[in-house]
């Protein structure tokens, strides 16, 4: 096990506590060893190593997008901000798009009812037009790339190989679908500022507490900002002029050397 005040311990520690708690109740064990351990502190989640993407690494691998499916797995996530199961299992029927409404089907089975975008909605016509999404209503508007073998709702993993994908192709070292999520709702944001109750909404959040995870980051990495304008008055610049070159280094060492 690694360092106890990592939230990667709690695992085994409830495992451990909930058994050796049992035993002691039903009289298998004299003392609970674990009765004078502590639980390990879960750490912050705005203070966690998370895999993030910009709004410049999603418009990358927009770029790097080669097919329909590609295009309709980023587009959904990146457009719409949903979790990846409910947009795995998004179907045409869920899509009405004379009334421009998109249905996803949540965590705790809510149905979240969205406004579709207008440039996805054009993207959707388009796709429909296409043929690339079935005219079935139950047809995936994320499409298939192998044949479904299994009756009912498919795996969701599929959006998780279709980002990876993207990412590898589009030069970015790793992303998942939870960071597109994420840099949805950051992007929101910075497009639409002070409507973080809207915000809340499209993300399917019961609380404003947890919105605020996704936006804490970016507000302590604006916070920061302001250090880039700071100036000590040095003459950086008559410094680099009369630097010498690593060529010039170079030979200074073997002529002394020599």
């Amino acid at each position: 096990m690694e360092r106890l005040g990592s939230w990667d311990a709690l695992p085994p520690w409830a495992v451990l506590s909930g058994f050796f708690k049992w035993a002691y109740r039903q009289g298998l064990i004299e003392t609970n060893p674990m009765a004078r351990i502590e639980p390990p502190q879960r750490q912050r989640a705005e203070d966690l190593d998370v895999v993030t993407l910009s709004g410049a690494d999603v418009r990358r691998m927009f770029d790097a997008c080669q097919s329909w499916h590609d295009l309709l797995c980023l587009s959904t996530l990146a457009y719409l901000g949903p979790r990846r199961t409910a947009a795995s299992n998004l179907r045409l029927r869920d899509v009405d798009l004379e009334r421009g409404l998109i249905r996803f089907r949540e965590k705790g089975r809510r149905v979240i009812a969205k406004p579709i975008p207008v440039e996805f909605a054009q993207l959707l016509r388009a796709a429909i037009d296409a043929g690339a999404i079935g005219s079935s209503p139950d047809s995936y508007v994320i499409p298939m790339i192998r044949k479904q073998r299994k009756a009912g709702d498919r795996d969701s993993r599929i959006l998780l190989y279709g980002v990876k994908r993207l990412a590898k192709r589009a030069g970015i070292d790793a992303a998942h679908v939870h960071a597109v999520r994420a840099a949805f709702a950051v992007e929101f944001l910075e497009t639409h500022p002070g409507e973080r109750e809207a915000l809340q909404r499209l993300m399917g959040h019961n609380k404003a507490d947890t919105t605020e995870i996704y936006l804490r980051r970016l507000n302590k990495e604006r916070a920061m900002e302001s250090v880039r304008d700071l100036s000590w008055g040095s003459p950086f610049g008559a410094f680099v002029e009369k630097a010498p070159t690593r060529i010039e280094l170079v030979c200074e060492a073997l002529q002394a050397s020599a």
